[in-house]
């Protein structure tokens, strides 16, 4: 008589996830959604219900780490009030301060880094070390095609990360130490995760990376991006492909025209500036100047599609002179910006901006950001005002958070959660699906539309 087999595996666990910080974090989180799924363990939508809470968090600047400390506090504390459960922080401040945080919060009974979300599934099983922060090297760990992966959100649209950390000197900057050296994914890997988000529903695809302009050089045999987004263009029923995240001085004419005449990449393109000034981006380790600036800018602008462009700008960092404020506040007046973040310098310890002299004072700082800020909403407004009458394509996301009468979408020159939407009035359409629109009128960050038929 044959012995009954032991199910050796742990218990089902109810497990509840926070994540901050960016879209990569994001893709991390959706990973060990993945994990949590492939285990046949149970994810909740509350802290409450689960016994095991994880929390996914953001090291990159002040206010994010503010952020993911004030969040593990308010998990820790819904952990006291149930019974036996778990508190795993992963993500990028597990990677930077993993001594101090476990010294500092006992009540966090796992901590994992940066590339450590397949450790998760030993959490789950039981018995793993309090500390699984990993070393970051250049066989760190890079996810693939292979690696479970549950896509959260609206499934018609997906973030797909094609390379992992960063091998840039910028002065300001802590994510080398925080995701490590860069580390690309093959070409073959890539289409093969595209062509599963296709067909699980996604239209959109919106590449992420560090640095998406390098992918491939830190590859033997050195793919370009460009060769990259051929594959990408060739995967059926795909109908956007946006890319986040240049380098200015890597935004090759090739890739520019590539925006510009094919049909599947969205003329839109994310290309963190940070500033125009020449001696501010000496100080801050950039690597050109304010005539590169302009030069990216009047190739973008010389095709005969419009590409949208969006940019971040770092106010305050130190040496910022309000002659070299003025050069950044001027270019903005250009117009020549569509999308526009500005953030506050922050001293970060372990980076050169941190020891360099010539400090900004921090009110001065945000009354830059404040000024810039301002100055592009007149701007957003001149461009949507030009926009009404104007037939749009756009991708419906679903009901409005408005009202349940109204649909929201975007159009190709939108990116999720960043700049603003597209209200449809009127019409029936399901989420992912694409419509032809016509601008009646604008709001303050959105635009409103009715359906053409």
């Amino acid at each position: 008589m044959t012995a009954p087999t032991q199910d050796t595996r742990a218990p089902k666990k109810k497990v509840y996830f926070v994540s901050l910080g960016c879209p990569k974090n994001q893709v991390d989180t959706e990973i060990m959604l993945g994990v949590v799924r492939d285990q046949g363990h149970e994810l909740v939508g509350s802290a409450e219900e689960a016994d095991t809470l994880v929390v996914n968090t953001c090291g990159f600047i002040e206010e994010a780490k503010q952020e993911s400390i004030e969040t593990i506090l308010e998990l820790a504390q819904a952990k006291t009030a149930g019974v036996r459960k778990r508190l795993v922080v992963a993500g990028c401040l597990s990677q930077r301060y993993p001594e101090e945080l476990a010294r500092e919060m006992p009540e966090v009974d796992n901590f994992l880094g940066s590339a450590d979300m397949l450790g998760l599934a030993q959490v789950l099983q039981g018995g793993a070390e309090r500390m699984g922060v990993s070393p970051l090297s250049r066989r760190a760990y890079l996810y693939d095609h292979t690696t479970p992966r549950q896509v959260s959100g609206r499934i018609h649209s997906a973030y797909l990360k094609i390379a992992e950390g960063c091998d840039r000197p910028c002065a300001f900057c802590i994510i080398p130490k925080l995701r490590g050296p860069q580390r690309s994914r093959t070409i073959a890997s890539i289409v093969a995760e595209a062509e599963t988000l296709v067909a699980a529903g996604a239209r959109e695809l919106c590449l992420v990376a560090q640095d998406l302009t390098t992918y491939g050089t830190d590859l033997d045999e050195r793919p370009s991006f460009e060769k990259l987004l051929d594959g990408l263009c060739q995967v059926r029923d795909l109908k956007w492909i946006r890319l986040h995240y240049a380098f200015p001085t890597t935004v090759s004419d090739g890739l520019i025209a590539q925006i510009a005449s094919e049909p599947k990449i969205a003329t839109y393109i994310d290309v963190p500036l940070q500033h125009v000034d020449t001696d501010v981006l000496k100080r801050m380790r950039r690597g050109y100047t304010e005539k590169v600036v302009r030069n990216l800018v009047d190739r973008l602008r010389a095709q005969s599609n419009y590409i949208y462009l969006r940019t971040t700008m770092l106010v305050g960092h130190p040496g910022e002179t309000e002659e070299g404020f003025q050069r950044l506040y001027d270019f903005i007046e250009e117009g020549q910006v569509d999308h526009l973040g500005v953030f506050p310098w922050s001293r970060e310890d372990g980076t050169p901006s941190a020891l360099l002299p010539g400090r900004v004072d921090p009110e001065l700082a945000e009354e830059r950001r404040l000024a810039l800020m301002e100055l592009q909403e007149e701007i957003r407004q001149a461009k949507h005002e030009a926009l009404i009458g104007e037939v749009l394509e756009v991708m419906v996301e679903g009901v409005s958070d408005e009202s349940e009468f109204l649909l929201e979408g975007r159009h190709e020159g939108q990116a999720p959660g960043i700049d603003g939407k597209v209200i449809l009035t009127d019409g029936a359409a399901e989420p992912g699906q694409f419509v032809r629109a016509r601008v009646t009128q604008v709001e303050a960050v959105d635009l409103v539309a009715t359906l053409e038929l």
